[in-house]
């Protein structure tokens, strides 16, 4: 055997090796299997209360609601005020829980669970509300910035409505 064919034959196998190894560390460090990014998302939920029948007269909206009187005027309520007011980020995927003041039974305190599900294909930000205690759960869409409203199940007492806010950070 010559010794041309001697390292041929030892560098034709070093070189398919090397080159392996050089192919799955590329892939190791390519972007499609790098984690994915999560968004994340500011939350603000408000807690109002709303009482009486508005067909006998003039509603009241609380100040602090002022930016929402707009939305508010329709609803069937004589008075809406503020309750409580919370703000917390979140990531997609993630899950939080936000006591509702106010909402108890027998002394035990209720929570609203908020679910990131992240963005739509038009970019809304969904995420999914819960209220165990009440058999509540409804998957919601929010343009990035904007409030929804929604009403939580009666439970004797003032109406319960949540202002659901949220926007990308």
């Amino acid at each position: 055997m010559t010794l041309r064919a001697a390292l041929s034959s030892l560098l034709v196998p070093l070189f398919a090796m090397l080159a392996a190894t050089l192919a799955a560390a590329l892939l190791a460090a390519s972007p499609a299997s790098a984690a994915p990014s999560t968004d994340r998302f500011l939350v603000e939920l408000r807690v109002i209360e709303g009482s009486g029948s508005a067909a006998g007269g003039a509603q009241t909206v609380d100040p602090k609601l002022a930016r929402f009187a707009k939305d508010l005027r329709a609803l069937p309520f004589k008075e809406l005020k503020l309750v409580d007011s919370q703000t917390t980020s979140i990531r997609e995927g993630e899950r939080v829980s936000l006591e509702i003041p106010g909402l108890t039974k027998a002394g035990k305190k209720r929570f609203l669970q908020v679910a990131a599900h992240g963005r739509q294909a038009g970019g809304k930000l969904r995420f999914q509300l819960t209220i165990d205690a009440l058999k509540f759960d409804t998957l919601v869409a929010v343009p990035n910035g904007g409030t929804i409203f929604v009403a939580a199940p009666k439970s004797g007492g003032p109406a319960l409505l949540f202002a659901f806010t949220a926007k990308s950070r």
